[in-house]
């Protein structure tokens, strides 16, 4: 017996309503929504033969491709949970992950055979493919970025994964013939929300491509592009004029320079920037990049609390996942402490830095994202994390690892720019070129004992 407030499969639903339509376009090859809802339940009766079982939670070494929407539509319609992970995530670090969770199974990449753990009881396979998802029920768990720290794992229910993608359909519209270039890595909420939008939009999804390849966003008349700084800044500097014809170009995953933006609009890419998170399902604020006029996306609220963002609502997870359960992570009202400084003012959400990230330095209060914000604003910066390290005198002072364009930038051209626009106390003290994170997020812990460990070395 279906529940009556279960959500309907998302993809059943696009075959039911347009079934010739593509659903996936790639060089080489075309998936319809009929033909992906096939390969999805032919996936997911041989997950079960395999063994899958029916409730339990299995890792997915994912990659942006076809198989890995497949995969991972397919895990959840065999009537497990699934948890994408990264292809390049270290074999160990992986192993830890299942062990500490209790993730019955893996898959090593797309299209391979399931094995089995040992962290949990494999469970007993579904009798019948899932087709109906309860909106109290996770069906998929997302690391969180663990910035500062060890990454958390959230737990979404498939409503999450709805109810986003209506949301942001709404404000950013999405329609046929429109089609969305798949930019984003499927173990990221980021790119499970195009998956989700397409399927309630009914449109494709275009996958094999980089966003920053002007050729190829072209050829395959791509409309929507979801985006990070770096992706742009490629994109900018990679195409000659005129750059492709897109309706939307959604950047999120940290600021982005005024300079790059006013570039970007200026050449014709309707920029539009947001704010989201792992634990809400990504976007929750959306607005056009150079002015206000956004808005809180439908099933979400957001308020800012002693200078802290505040959000909950239909898209919030269910909590994180520890040790095969989920525990809650809301106050007894549903809201949920985003650990982010900032403040929504006309229709435009500015995020000052991380609670967390706040350092004091001779009894002086500094955000590092302020500095960041300062150095990513200079013309040869791509990138810049600013940490703290010990200091005798002062406590903490703050030390920058920057990433630059192909010469390399002296540290004494930075300081000066810093000190031109920021209080002296808040110039860094050392310079270090910024490891490579291989597309991941920096993790702070990790630059603070390097930072450290550079003591000795010359700025």
């Amino acid at each position: 017996m279906i529940p009556s407030e279960a959500f309907p499969c998302r993809l059943t639903r696009a075959r039911q309503q347009w079934p010739n339509h593509p659903a996936i376009i790639e060089p080489g090859q075309a998936y319809t929504f009929a033909g992906l809802d096939d390969a999805v339940s032919q996936r997911a009766a041989a997950l079960q033969a395999q063994g899958l079982g029916a409730g339990t939670w299995t890792a997915l070494r994912m990659t942006t491709s076809t198989a890995g929407v497949i995969d991972w539509l397919a895990i959840l319609r065999a009537g497990a949970r699934v948890l994408p992970v990264s292809e390049r995530m270290p074999e160990p670090a992986l192993e830890q992950l299942l062990a500490e969770h209790g993730i019955a199974g893996r898959i090593p990449a797309p299209g391979a055979e399931l094995q089995h753990t040992g962290h949990a009881p494999p469970g007993e396979p579904a009798s019948s493919l899932h087709r109906h998802f309860r909106p109290d029920a996770p069906c998929a768990g997302v690391a969180t970025s663990g910035s500062t720290g060890a990454p958390r794992i959230a737990a979404h229910s498939y409503a999450n994964y709805v109810r986003s993608a209506q949301g942001a359909i709404d404000y950013l519209p999405l329609s046929p013939p429109d089609r969305y270039l798949l930019s984003l890595p499927l173990f990221h909420v980021g790119g499970l929300g195009i998956v989700f939008r397409c399927l309630e939009a009914g449109v494709p999804m275009v996958v094999g491509g980089r966003s920053e390849d002007a050729t190829f966003l072209a050829a395959y008349r791509v409309s929507h592009v979801s985006m990070v700084e770096t992706q742009l800044h490629r994109l900018l500097r990679g195409a000659g004029d005129p750059l492709p014809k897109l309706r939307c170009v959604l950047l999120g995953g940290g600021p982005v320079a005024t300079e790059l933006l006013e570039e970007a609009q200026a050449r014709g890419l309707p920029c539009y920037m947001s704010y989201g998170l792992t634990e809400m399902t990504a976007q929750v604020a959306t607005w056009p990049a150079l002015h206000g006029g956004g808005r809180i996306l439908p099933y979400r609220a957001l308020r800012i609390d002693h200078d802290e963002i505040r959000v909950r609502g239909d898209t919030l997870c269910l909590g994180y996942l520890d040790r095969g359960t989920v525990a809650p992570l809301t106050d007894a009202d549903g809201w949920f402490s985003t650990g982010d400084l900032g403040h929504w003012q006309a229709g435009r959400l500015t995020v000052f830095g991380r609670r967390d990230n706040q350092f004091i330095s001779g009894g002086e209060n500094i955000q590092p994202e302020a500095i960041e914000r300062v150095l990513r604003e200079h013309p040869a910066v791509r990138e810049a994390v600013v940490v703290p390290r010990h200091d005798r005198e002062f406590g903490q002072r703050p030390v920058a690892f920057v990433k630059t364009g192909d010469d390399a930038l002296p540290a004494t051209d930075l300081r000066a720019w810093v000190r031109a626009r920021l209080s002296p106390h808040m110039t860094p003290v050392a310079w270090y070129p910024l490891p490579d994170s291989g597309g991941l997020k920096v993790r702070r812990a990790e630059l603070i004992e390097r930072a450290e460990r550079l003591r000795d070395q010359a700025p």
